[in-house]
């Protein structure tokens, strides 16, 4: 393992939050992303926080349709 891998690890990075990246990237939706994971909408917009907070970097951006993944989510993604 990569020291950058386990430092993401030891700063509370779960497969949730890889799982939610994912699902942003394949929807554009906040709402649509939850419920790929079977979770709520609130829960899933206080994961992605979680993990903007793990990374350190604003990984998406809100807009009237949904979301867009910044350049650092289209490479964490």
């Amino acid at each position: 393992m990569e020291a950058a891998e386990a430092g993401l690890l030891r700063r509370g990075l779960r497969m949730t939050h890889l799982r939610l990246i994912a699902a942003l990237s394949e929807t554009g939706q906040i709402s649509a992303a939850a419920a790929a994971l079977a979770i709520s909408q609130p829960a899933a917009s206080r994961l992605a926080a979680e993990l903007e907070g793990v990374i350190g970097a604003k990984l998406y951006l809100r807009h009237a349709r949904g979301v867009a993944l910044t350049e650092a989510g289209a490479l964490f993604a």
